[in-house]
């Protein structure tokens, strides 16, 4: 996936990859037409400028910093790492006077519906009281040997995928939680396949994760509950969200200020980077409540439905590429931080210490 987003982004040419495992470079490149190497020989090419970390997670942060102490930029899977420390060595290493720059491949961050969501709470709604995901992914493909499986590798379902969740529920509720509840469930073979968690916000907003890989890949359903109270609901479906619908309980002023936002339907959804296909739709209906003044609205938005999610997921990763090349070029800090990657790990962590204990835990605050 990245390097079909990395070909078609001007400014940014693959050259090469790397593999521990020879002959899973050399089939990569010969598929891609580009060289094969080891990762050391990689990181001493003068010709790479840009390094792009996506192997399993217990080798993100020794990968990456060996990038960054090498000049170059990064941008890495997620998560960051799999312990807090290593995180933290990165988080030095990218964020120094003159330091290369690092992002995290937080793809919901640059999904138009999540765009559109944080352009509705910046004109009417407002940050959500509370965030709800629920995950039922399938693991046909995640076999017992898999790495997923292998907490020492993976970091366990909490940090592999929560991390992309507990990042975008932070980013939504404006604000990182102070305490995270949570608990596991293990298959009769030891394997954990289920992971919930709950988390406390400033103020009194709450989010909740649940996780279970059990399901065929036909069988997957993920949705995202977003509650404004009084104010608004609605869900988003999909992990790669592909629909949203919101029903909006507002006046005049803000009904107004909902149809000017969507008036400009490729404006509402923009993303930098992300190329739209042309069958992404804001829909709005109206119903007056019975109130002079008052109205019902709901907005449904499309991207163009489950059969483009493989789509909407390769231009995400194209404009996490986008942001990365633009903060090099510009100087400027990405919009995925190193500290947004570092406070998603914490709260995972959180959340493991959190079951394994039986007891609420604080997630671990950035460094000064």
């Amino acid at each position: 996936m990245v390097l079909e987003a990395a070909r078609e982004l001007p400014g940014l040419v693959p050259v090469a990859v790397a593999d521990r495992d020879r002959a899973r470079a050399d089939a990569l490149a010969a598929a891609h037409r580009l060289d094969a190497c080891d990762p050391g020989r990689l990181l001493a090419d003068p010709r790479v400028a840009v390094v792009a970390v996506a192997t399993p997670p217990s080798s993100h942060a020794e990968l990456a910093l060996a990038a960054l102490r090498g000049g170059r930029h990064v941008f890495c899977e997620k998560p960051l790492a799999t312990r807090l420390e290593d995180a933290t060595e990165v988080l030095a290493a990218a964020t120094g006077p003159g330091a290369p720059r690092l992002t995290v491949d937080y793809v919901l961050r640059r999904n138009p519906l999540y765009a559109l969501l944080r352009r509705l709470q910046q004109a009417l709604l407002g940050p959500p009281r509370r965030f709800a995901f629920e995950n039922l992914a399938g693991d046909e493909h995640l076999g017992p040997g898999h790495w997923f499986w292998d907490r020492e590798v993976s970091g366990g379902i909490a940090v592999e995928h929560g991390v992309h969740f507990f990042d975008a529920g932070a980013w939504l509720l404006g604000s990182q939680p102070e305490l995270v509840h949570a608990l596991e469930a293990a298959r009769p073979d030891g394997r954990v396949d289920t992971a919930l968690a709950t988390a406390a916000h400033p103020g009194g907003a709450t989010a909740s994760y649940a996780h279970r890989f059990a399901r065929p890949e036909r069988a997957e359903s993920q949705w995202t509950t977003l509650d404004w109270g009084e104010l608004a609901d609605g869900r988003l479906y999909g992990w790669i969200p592909v629909e949203l619908e919101l029903d909006i309980r507002t006046d005049g002023a803000g009904l107004a200020a909902v149809q000017a936002l969507t008036t400009n339907q490729r404006a509402a959804l923009e993303v930098p980077g992300y190329r739209p296909s042309g069958a992404e739709r804001i829909t709005l209906e109206l119903a007056s409540r019975g109130q002079p003044g008052r109205w019902d609205l709901r907005l449904r938005a499309t991207l163009g439905g489950q059969a483009v999610k493989p789509r909407v997921y390769r231009e995400s990763v194209r404009a996490g590429l986008a942001d990365l090349l633009a903060a090099a070029a510009g100087g400027t800090p990405p919009a995925v931080s190193p500290a947004d990657a570092w406070t998603s790990l914490a709260t995972a962590l959180a959340a493991q210490q959190a079951a394994a204990t039986g007891t609420a835990t604080r997630p671990a605050t950035l460094p000064r």
